[in-house]
């Protein structure tokens, strides 16, 4: 009898421990998710496939929680009168060296607010390299090439999850409270909108306008 009540309670200790550790977790937040879908439709004259849909990310940015990225060192190369890749993800503070393959001179600008800059004449072989610091979409060109277009995304948070083939995603380890939800894939821009963690079934339509880029995604390099 007295070793079956030992027995019980250290049983008992044990269903409390469990549940003031899962209580404090959920009291920090750590718990805490978002979760649902994201549906790529084409637009005129466009198509899509499962790796387009897995071409898009999904990142919150907590309303007043405080974030920390890791800044990290990319490189942009322009080739064949193209960027490769011609889609890439950032952390928040990172540098992109853009380096120059072709064996003719490019003119690298962005005029973004608050990411412009112009590279001037960039000769064959030469590198220039820039840091982000900027939250948000940068558009870059080239005033030589027309046609060149580079989509750098610059992300401020760690919060950040790819999408699966099938269009769901689910960002884990979130501040509790209210945020900005972004959604975006290279053939469709950026889309945000309010949230408060955690939630469920969150549910997002794109529409793909422009035509697939080899894109470089970095979601692993955000935290």
């Amino acid at each position: 009898m007295l070793r079956a009540a030992r027995g019980c309670a250290g049983l008992l200790w044990v269903l409390m421990s469990t549940a003031a550790v899962a209580s404090g977790t959920a009291a920090t937040g750590h718990a805490n998710e978002v979760s649902g879908r994201v549906a790529l439709s084409a637009g005129p004259g466009q198509n899509v496939t499962a790796t387009d849909i897995a071409n898009t990310l999904v990142y919150f940015v907590p309303a007043k929680a405080p974030v920390h990225v890791k800044p990290g060192h990319f490189t942009v190369y322009t080739v064949n009168h193209d960027f490769r890749p011609a889609a890439m993800v950032v952390p928040a503070g990172s540098t992109v060296t853009f380096t120059n393959l072709d064996e003719l001179l490019h003119n690298l600008y962005s005029a973004t607010p608050n990411s412009t800059f112009d590279f001037q004449f960039q000769a064959s072989g030469q590198s220039t390299s820039h840091s982000f610091t900027h939250a948000g979409l940068v558009l870059i060109g080239c005033s030589v090439h027309r046609s060149m277009e580079l989509d750098l995304l610059v992300v401020p948070t760690p919060y950040i999850a790819q999408v699966n083939a099938d269009g769901h995603f689910v960002l884990r380890g979130l501040p509790k409270g209210a945020g900005q939800l972004y959604f975006w894939n290279p053939r469709s821009g950026l889309v945000q909108s309010s949230v408060s963690a955690p939630a469920a079934d969150v549910t997002q339509q794109l529409v793909a306008v422009k035509p697939a880029v080899a894109t470089e995604l970095n979601a692993g390099r955000m935290r």
